[in-house]
This record gives structure tokens, C-alpha cells and sequence, in this order.
């Protein structure tokens, strides 16, 4: 997690999901980087499940996969924590829908990698229905249809 310093009235800074970083990070350390703190969160996995590889083909696609990390600052802490990441578009989207922070950080190449693999492998896209345009129909005729 970020903190980033704000030039405004009403807020000093501003927390937000930097990145994540493969398997070797180190628990909950603070670093400071010019106008920024740093905090790392260990422990998260990225778990993938057949029924959302629909949202990880979308986040793929794009050429440019993110990873979605969900955050939550509660009362009197000084410290957001994340509470879980995602390489699903449509979880990540649930997630927004229910008015949760999200934040999207660039995905490792080795994850993409590895997330491309499995949409290859798990992914199939759904035939496109041809619509019929049946507006201009009299109520009896489109019972015929």
C-alpha cells in the first residue's frame, strides 16, 4: 500500500494499492520513498476458479492484466489493510458494486503468464446469438416467432 502526500485543505495524504510483488515480500515493512510511505502485506493468494475465467479472460485481453486489490480502512486505523486481490474483471467489479476500494496495479509478468495459460486451457467463449429485430411486428405476428 501507498501513502501519498496531497497538497489540500481538507486531506494531508492518500492510501492507495501500488503493486504487488511475487512469493518474496517481506511482512508489513515501511519504507519511505520521496513523498511516499510504503507498507507491504504478505500472505494474499490468488486462487482461480472456472467460473469466473470469463473475468480473466476480459482482464487478459486487454494486453495490459492487472491485478485487483480489495482495501478497507476501518475506523481509527492509521494503516489501510487489504483484504483480498483478484485477477478477475467481474469480481473485481462486484466488488465496486458493493462499494469497496479497488484499486487495479500492473500484474507481474510471470502471473500474466501463468493467467493466459489457464484461460487458454479453461476459457470458452460463448457462440453470439443473432438478434432478430421484431419491433416493427404487430403483437400477433411476434407470438409466431
Amino acid at each position: 500500500m501507498e501513502c501519498r502526500e496531497i497538497a489540500s485543505r481538507w486531506v494531508t495524504h492518500a492510501w492507495c494499492a501500488a503493486g504487488v510483488e511475487l512469493e518474496n515480500a517481506q511482512g508489513d515493512m515501511v519504507e519511505t520513498v520521496g513523498g511516499s510511505r510504503f507498507r507491504r502485506h504478505p500472505g494474499f493468494e490468488v486462487v482461480l476458479f472456472r467460473d469466473e475465467a470469463e473475468g480473466y479472460y476480459l482482464n487478459v485481453a486487454t494486453g495490459e492484466p492487472k491485478v485487483f486489490v480489495m482495501w478497507r480502512q476501518e475506523d481509527g486505523e492509521e494503516t489501510p489493510t487489504p483484504h483480498s486481490v483478484t485477477a478477475s474483471y467481474n469480481e473485481a467489479a462486484r466488488w465496486m458494486d458493493a462499494q469497496e476500494k479497488v484499486d487495479a496495479v500492473p500484474m507481474p509478468a510471470s502471473m500474466a503468464h501463468w493467467l493466459a495459460g489457464y484461460v487458454e486451457d479453461n476459457y470458452k467463449p460463448e457462440p453470439k446469438k443473432k438478434r432478430v429485430k421484431v419491433s416493427f411486428l404487430a403483437p400477433r405476428d411476434k407470438a409466431n416467432l
